[in-house]
């Protein structure tokens, strides 16, 4: 899997895109794993949105490949929004 944010392209599996990204983004003490930056992820994106965010219960890598469909869509509605 590779994903683009803004210039820079992260490969990997989606547990493994989640996981460069927490490290880039937070004190790796602050969410000491990549399920818990997933769960932070997931409150900040309802909060922000107002949009429903469920998770699966199939472990990290289902809900890492969910939290990256609910972000494409958001995205997606935002591009909508402005044209």
């Amino acid at each position: 899997m590779k994903i683009c944010i803004d210039e820079r392209t992260y490969e990997g599996s989606a547990t493994e895109i989640m996981e460069q990204l927490r490290q880039q983004t937070f004190d790796p003490t602050e969410y000491p794993d990549t399920e818990s930056y997933i769960h932070q992820l997931r409150s900040n994106f309802i909060r922000a949105t107002d949009l429903d965010c469920p998770l699966p219960e199939s472990g990290v890598e289902g809900q890492a490949l969910a939290m990256f469909a609910h972000l494409a869509k958001a995205g997606a509605l935002v591009i909508l929004e402005e044209n």
